[in-house]
């Protein structure tokens, strides 16, 4: 049987109680910032990028904190101690979404910030069904906890791997149903991203929340996820979110309708992303400046021959 150290978390942290966990996620926060390292690096460098300013030393702990933060309470979601977790979440524009997804699916485009299951448990217990997809990790028996997991608070989930594409399986899925289908789409693993201004710089994002709109003729929101009123013991979730996103479609003179709602998006989620980027869990390269040119190249080319 794999083992990894998540996996034993994810058995052992629902038995304790909430601050605990809380706590104990606090602490390994601050001895990571500390630390240091390649992926703390990457993520105060996505954070510059993002604001046009360096992180102090504060932020960077407090975005190593959040990050954690977020693990912490997807192992706590789900289980008795960790009801408490469904309460503290303010959702600005859910009645415009959920009344947008009741004639069908709507498509809520997200960024990795803050508490998206949080958010999406909150989602499912005021009544609204959510579809998504989530990337595999490994070993193949921790992914099936997280499905497991997101599935017992009401959520579909679609699995997909780096480099697979899950579209057409996805489009069958909710067409036709009044379900809200949130995508993480601020960096893109299948490899025929489209390229966007994100923040001061130029981004490689996932062309799926727009693709999957304009192929479902269905409205597209986009969404931010912060924590406000933080303490060691915990925090509550604020999620914001603005919609049905629209493009200028005689002003596009050509240019692709995905890539100009994908900009349109990703316009919306840097801005209220900058007012707290300390939220924002990105540990990868997406900056255009930090990608590999190679899959950078194949990247265009195949997104190229997908809008010939």
């Amino acid at each position: 049987m794999s083992f990894s150290p998540l996996s034993l978390a994810f058995s052992v942290a629902p038995r304790l109680p909430l601050r605990l966990v809380m706590r104990m996620a606090d602490a390994g926060a601050l001895i990571a910032a500390r630390r240091g390292g390649a992926m703390i690096e990457r993520l105060a460098s996505n954070m510059a990028r993002l604001t046009g300013e360096n992180p102090s030393d504060a932020q960077v702990r407090d975005a190593v904190r959040s990050h954690i933060r977020n693990y912490a309470e997807q192992l706590m979601l789900g289980s008795r101690r960790g009801e408490p977790l469904l309460e503290g979440v303010s959702f600005e524009g859910f009645e415009a979404l959920a009344q947008a997804s009741e004639d069908g699916p709507v498509v809520l485009a997200l960024g990795h910030s803050g508490s998206w299951d949080r958010a999406g448990a909150w989602v499912c217990a005021h009544g609204r069904r959510i579809v998504t997809v989530a990337e595999k990790v490994e070993p193949p028996s921790l992914f099936e906890r997280f499905v497991s997991l997101r599935e017992g608070l009401g959520m579909e989930v679609i699995g997909v791997a780096k480099g697979e594409s899950v579209f057409s399986t996805l489009v069958e899925r909710v067409r036709g149903r009044g379900v809200i289908v949130p995508l993480l789409a601020d960096r893109d693993i299948s490899g025929s991203g489209i390229e966007v201004d994100f923040g001061t710089q130029r981004a490689l994002v996932a062309a799926g929340p727009a693709a999957l709109a304009t192929k479902l003729e269905r409205p597209l929101f986009a969404a931010c996820i912060t924590y406000e009123n933080e303490s060691p013991t915990g925090a509550d979730v604020r999620v914001r979110c603005v919609g049905p996103i629209t493009v200028d479609e005689a002003a596009l003179q050509g240019s692709n309708r995905i890539e100009a709602l994908t900009q349109a998006w990703v316009d919306h989620f840097a801005a209220m992303m900058a007012t707290k980027a300390q939220d924002w869990h990105m540990m990868q390269r997406v900056y255009v400046e930090d990608l590999d040119p190679e899959r950078l190249a194949r990247a265009r080319a195949e997104h190229e021959r997908k809008n010939r």
